[in-house]
């Protein structure tokens, strides 16, 4: 784990596992997950390649620096910076749900130098509302608004809510308990994630990015991921865009070969 100065008086912790020789390649874990969440991907990977995970903010090892009251996308993105700035080369940023979202952010403000991006099932919900999608984007704005009713008022299961939504119905249920149980601990790091996920993110700014894009969805993605990954692809001037036939918002895990080979072939065109 990376120690670096958050303040003048503050040190900040930032999950930082490295293995392996090549191309710098870092991954981005989403909500309610630590560096252990792209490690089956990674296993499918091959050799080859400088391969880096890291936990958001408020996940694993990684500090959060975030209140209700200051949860934008730069305490994210300072995150990134600190090490795309340690690894000292160009990275493929690989981002998984709201860490894809990150991911995008992070290209987008050109502070780091990203080689290429590649997001699975990436959550960016502002650009729906741009693209039509306002009723769409209203139901799952409101969804995020009970789940952080919920774990105001005490819920245990709170964490369901959100999960089953990407998911599908009794997803979060058929979790194992360790998992389950460390949903629970970090759902009021999630309400951080879910008021920072709403941050704006514009087409226009999108259809201005000049590096390689991979996005990959789920062929049994919810409502709302369809509607951002096409939104996406529409809007991305280099992309190329994948559906996973069979799995849904989890598909890093539950399909990690077909990932890791999404992955693997798009990096061979980009390194």
């Amino acid at each position: 784990m990376l120690k670096v100065k958050a303040g003048a008086q503050e040190e900040r912790g930032i999950d930082c596992v490295e293995s392996g020789e090549g191309p710098a390649v870092l991954f981005l874990p989403g909500s309610y997950s630590t560096t252990a969440a792209w490690r089956q991907v990674q296993r499918h990977l091959g050799p080859g390649y400088r391969l880096v995970s890291t936990s958001l903010c408020g996940y694993g090892g990684s500090t959060d620096t975030r209140s209700l009251q200051d949860c934008g996308i730069e305490h994210e993105l300072r995150l990134v910076q600190e090490l795309v700035r340690r690894i000292d080369q160009p990275v493929h940023l690989v981002g998984h749900s709201f860490g894809g979202t990150v991911a995008l952010a992070a290209a987008l403000s050109r502070s780091a130098d990203i080689a290429s991006l590649s997001l699975f099932e990436a959550n960016p919900l502002p650009l729906i509302r741009e693209h039509g999608g306002g009723k769409l984007y209203g139901e799952t704005l409101r969804m995020s608004q009970d789940f952080e009713a919920a774990v105001n008022a005490g819920e245990q299961d709170a964490p369901a809510r959100v999960i089953d939504f990407w998911g599908g119905p009794g997803v979060f249920a058929a979790m194992p308990e360790a998992v389950k149980a460390y949903c629970r601990e970090t759902a009021a790091v999630n309400v951080l994630d879910w008021r920072t996920v709403t941050s704006e993110v514009a087409a226009r700014d999108c259809a201005a990015l000049d590096i390689p894009v991979l996005l990959v969805r789920g062929g049994e993605a919810n409502t709302a991921m369809v509607a951002i990954t096409d939104t996406l692809r529409d809007c991305l001037p280099d992309v190329r865009h994948f559906a996973v036939e069979g799995a849904g918002h989890f598909l890093i895990t539950s399909h990690a070969p077909q990932c890791a080979e999404l992955l693997s072939n798009f990096l061979k065109g980009t390194s």
